[in-house]
């Protein structure tokens, strides 16, 4: 661990929970408060047995590494790291007024102010990665991230290289190209696609893509799948609407170039400082954008969550954060995918050969009538299936159940129906059901411990894994299943 971020060690019991912001397959994003100094935070949440699992080692190493060089106001910053026996915790600066996109949804396109303003911005934060050697490669929207002051915060450096390794790793595989996609589809450069390789201005594209979508509300290259946007990019076939300017057309068209190093921006191209000239930017001081008022923009009524297929709340003052303790409740900073896959958990899990896998992330309750039967046969083998009465287990684990000084043991089955059972793995004998209705609701307190509430009653419940979210993310999604979103 680095030196300057053991200095000031904190652990998950420092932090207090109010929501989740984000997730995807590899990590968690909440919103926390320090219990010492009452400062908000945003804290990912990697799991290690993921991190294990798919040799991802190297990349979360180059990932913290990248973000502990960070030091600009247009950027997140690490504040803490920290870890227990199965997950790493990154503390981040947390940017309560959401991500770019929401914005953009919200108004269809943003003014010509707005858009010179924040591309301003978004510039001067890429002209500080290049002077660190650094290649963002996931530039969009979703991961411009917004402070309580409107100013821009990037994040997710998750993909994230120095352009020395990228250079690197291009040259070994140059005779035979298997280099994995990184990015986004609707965001990502032609030479990615033709050399499977980046490079240091590669980011440049993506910021003509993004400045684009704050001009028309989309991106440049749309179409109804990534192979036909990949051949649209690689033609560098896209159209404008007729309201945009010719300054901005210019300055697009400098930006996406098929030939990295004809972009405006490049060293070939005069750099930071010629594309900082263009007529585009004709007014802006440079020196003080990160002090001056941003212009005004129409604030989302809600938003989707950044970097996941989930949606969640979102833009969110902290006087509206209502927060629990031990420990939590995805980037930030999560990544949405341009067209999510839906139930991408469930159908990686279905390759599972065990019935015991349901204890993690668990099973939707919209599986295909296949999907279904497949684990219906595979719960046959299980302890468990004996309290089914026939139904699917959706989620099971071994949880504290708390009430007035005793704490039992039970063991949890989240069933289709949908019922939710309590068992003494002891005796195995049912000792309870907690029942359903529209009123039933979740609240996470803490990595471990989380609370239902139904009419007359809250059961306090403790995960000792510290699966609290996936608990009550599994519950929220069953009862909007059989009961709607009301």
């Amino acid at each position: 661990m680095d030196k300057d971020l053991d200095k000031n060690l904190k652990t998950a019991d420092d932090f207090m929970v109010s929501k989740l912001l984000g997730e995807d397959n590899d990590s968690t994003v909440v919103l926390a408060r320090d219990v010492h100094t009452d400062i908000e935070y945003a804290i990912k949440i990697i799991e290690k047995s993921r991190i294990e699992k798919g040799n991802k080692k190297d990349e979360v190493e180059r990932e913290k590494n990248i973000i502990n060089q960070l030091n600009h106001p247009f950027f997140v910053k690490l504040h803490f790291m920290f870890e227990d026996e199965k997950r790493l915790y990154y503390v981040l600066s947390y940017a309560s007024m959401g991500d770019l996109l929401s914005y953009i949804e919200n108004s269809g396109r943003l003014s010509r102010p707005c858009v010179q303003h924040y591309t301003g911005e978004l510039v001067l934060a890429l002209e500080y990665l290049k002077g660190l050697n650094i290649i963002h490669r996931d530039i969009k929207p979703e991961n411009i991230l917004l402070t309580s002051e409107m100013h821009i915060q990037l994040t997710d450096f998750g993909t994230a290289r120095l352009a020395s390794d990228e250079e690197i790793e291009c040259a070994n595989n140059s005779s035979n190209r298997k280099t994995s996609f990184v990015g986004t589809a609707d965001y990502v450069p032609p030479e990615l696609l033709v050399d499977k390789c980046s490079n240091i201005n590669s980011d440049l594209w993506s910021l003509g893509c993004v400045i684009f979508q704050m001009l028309t509300g989309k991106p440049p290259f749309c179409d109804a799948s990534d192979f036909a946007i990949f051949q649209k990019v690689i033609k560098i076939n896209f159209s404008y609407p007729d309201f945009v300017d010719e300054e901005a057309k210019d300055l697009i068209n400098g930006l996406l170039k098929f030939d990295s190093n004809q972009r405006l921006g490049s060293d070939e191209c005069g750099g930071f400082e010629k594309l900082k000239e263009h007529p585009f930017f004709r007014g802006v001081n440079w020196d003080e954008l990160h002090t001056k008022i941003p212009p005004p923009i129409s604030r989302p009524v809600s938003r989707l969550s950044v970097k996941t297929s989930r949606s969640s709340d979102s833009v969110s003052d902290k006087s509206d954060a209502v927060y629990s303790r031990i420990s939590p409740r995805k980037s930030g900073t999560m990544k949405r995918q341009a067209r999510p896959v839906k139930n991408s958990i469930a159908v990686n899990k279905l390759t599972a050969s065990e019935p015991d896998d349901i204890e993690g992330y668990g099973l939707p309750p919209d599986l295909s009538s296949d999907d279904r039967d497949t684990w219906l046969e595979k719960q046959m083998g299980s302890t468990w299936h004996h309290f089914s009465n026939g139904a699917l287990i959706l989620k099971r684990a071994e949880l504290e159940k708390k009430r007035g000084l005793s704490v039992k043991t039970r063991q949890f089955l989240l069933m289709e129906g949908p019922k939710l059972v309590y068992v003494d793995p002891s005796s195995m004998e049912v000792k309870g059901e907690i029942p359903w209705s529209r009123e039933l609701k979740t609240e996470v307190k803490t990595f471990k411990s989380f609370h239902i509430h139904v009419p007359g009653r809250t059961y306090h419940l403790v995960d000792k894994k510290g699966n609290a979210i996936k608990w009550c993310r599994k519950i929220d999604d069953v009862k909007q299943f059989y009961y709607g979103s009301a």
